[in-house]
């Protein structure tokens, strides 16, 4: 159950970031929203393509250099690294539903 709230709320993160055109969101769900599309790339790479779209959506419109800023905070860091580390301990048949839900989350 945990696993889900963890794809719902970043899931709702993704989908709700992709219209904006500044980075309106936190280091801290940056990170985290960076870190689930890294590691669902990884764990599907057949569609890592897609996952690298969706990362580039997150920033559209905002500038390299907020970027860089942004990624080299440590809020970003510690998210990102707990979001990755938590989306391994779970079974890979639930990863796969869960970055699946992602990908259609904007369907």
């Amino acid at each position: 159950m945990k696993m889900r709230r963890i794809v719902v709320l970043t899931a709702a993160v993704l989908v709700s970031q992709l219209a904006l055109a500044k980075l309106p969101m936190t280091n801290d769900v940056f990170g985290k929203s960076e870190g689930t599309l890294d590691f669902c790339a990884q764990a599907n790479p057949r569609d890592a393509a897609k996952y690298q779209e969706r990362k580039k959506s997150l920033v559209r419109g905002v500038s390299e250099k907020e970027v860089a800023d942004a990624r080299k905070t440590q809020e970003y860091k510690t998210a990102y690294d707990w979001i990755t580390d938590e989306l391994g301990k779970v079974p890979k048949d639930q990863t796969a539903a869960a970055c699946n839900a992602v990908l259609q989350s904007d369907k």
